[in-house]
């Protein structure tokens, strides 16, 4: 399958989503165990379609011809033509009337110039005289590169849900329990607690100042470090959120570090560490378990000893805590606790964290701000949310 009928499916998937959890949005009702089931099935079926494009896009074709000419989407092209006041070509258009359209489904107020899907592939030209003829070779990259890729929490094993419309509901279920009874004795009810973790988009903003000189490239680097720049802004804000010390909010998912740590704080100690294994275990939550912590929690850990006088760490050489792996991200909070020098490191089962996203990435382009610097402005907005599916499945520290 190539890669425009592997699109036309995702759409198609996509759409399927829509219906979905449009159907008991409009009547006010918690999805079925059927439609819950479907909704798993044709997300997991995004993905798939998500990963085989990933691994196309990849690929690149040299490819001889004297002359060949591309109408290709080009970011940098676009923001420079709304910079202008210009409308936009043909192909950017056609690409802004993608986003509109998935604005339209998501039920979202997207206001910008641009809406840039992340599945949007862009083909990108590259030219070299060689004997009379052009060696064209043609690199096909993310419009958008993933964003998953970005995020340590996915590489951890949380979920990432995207193309989501409206709020979604996912229910949780707490477990059937037994009981022994004598002959005759009536069995009690073992059903356990049923709830939900709800999803409803939340509006994450920033903005990138660009040059107009740099607006004057065409090269492949130039427009890869715009995409790269745009990506890096969302991921850092959605991962420091996460990972960070505020309350949730309407308009904002919470942080792991709202509440401090009670207990499991102070100075790092292998029993410490274990004793958030332990935590989570407790809550029959330890399958695929892992810490995260930011570069001071990794420098601490690898650099005190489990017991006194012995040369063995906390983390292992090849960057393990008792055995679970460890990764490392600075959007973890710091400056916790007693003296504001602790570093916040959390552990648990990162299968039952899930972050959605909603809608395109929403691009407005202003001319004016920066004018007299040179510098155009990009306001960017998307719209996401984040929360544990299990509050239990983890346990926070702080260590110095």
């Amino acid at each position: 399958m190539d890669e425009a009928q592997l699109i036309e499916k995702r759409k198609i998937a996509v759409s399927r989503l829509s219906e979905i959890v449009g159907a008991g949005k409009t009547e006010k009702r918690k999805l079925s165990t059927t439609e819950m089931r479907s909704f798993t099935e044709t997300n997991s079926e995004i993905q798939e379609i998500d990963e085989q494009l990933a691994n196309k896009n990849h690929t690149t074709q040299i490819t001889q011809s004297r002359k060949m000419e591309t109408t290709t989407f080009s970011l940098i092209k676009a923001i420079r033509s709304r910079a202008k006041g210009e409308n936009l070509s043909p192909e950017n258009l056609a690409i802004v009337e993608v986003g509109r359209e998935e604005m339209r489904k998501s039920g979202l107020s997207f206001s910008g110039d641009i809406q840039i899907p992340l599945e949007t592939r862009a083909v990108i030209m590259a030219t070299s005289a060689t004997s009379g003829q052009e060696v064209i070779a043609e690199q096909k990259l993310p419009m958008l590169e993933s964003l998953q890729a970005s995020l340590v929490l996915v590489q951890a094993g949380a979920t990432f849900l995207n193309g989501l419309v409206g709020d979604v509901s996912i229910p949780t279920y707490a477990g059937t329990t037994s009981a022994w009874k004598g002959e005759g004795v009536d069995a009690t009810d073992g059903a356990g607690a049923t709830g939900e973790v709800t999803l409803t988009p939340k509006r994450l903003t920033t903005f990138i100042d660009i040059s107009k000189q740099f607006l004057a490239q065409d090269s492949i680097g130039a427009e890869s470090m715009l995409m790269a720049e745009i990506v890096k802004s969302i991921q850092g804000k959605l991962e420091g959120t996460i990972f960070g010390k505020e309350a949730v909010s309407a308009t904002q998912p919470g942080g792991f570090f709202a509440v401090a740590p009670a207990t499991l704080k102070g100075t790092a100690t292998f029993a410490n560490m274990v004793a958030l294994e332990t935590a989570v275990d407790t809550a029959n939550a330890l399958t695929t378990a892992k810490y995260i912590t930011n570069a001071g929690g990794r420098g601490k850990l690898k650099t005190t000893v489990k017991v006194a006088n012995m040369p063995n760490y906390i983390m292992e050489s090849d960057g393990t805590i008792n055995g679970y792996p460890t990764l490392v991200t600075n959007n973890v909070a710091k400056a916790l606790q007693v003296g504001a020098d602790e570093f916040g490191v959390v552990f648990g089962d990162w299968s039952q964290f899930v972050i959605g996203q909603w809608g395109a990435i929403d691009l407005t382009v202003d001319p004016y701000t920066q004018a007299g610097k040179g510098n155009i402005r990009v306001v960017i907005n998307a719209y996401f949310d984040a929360k544990p599916k299990r509050a239990e499945a983890f346990a926070i520290a702080s260590i110095k």
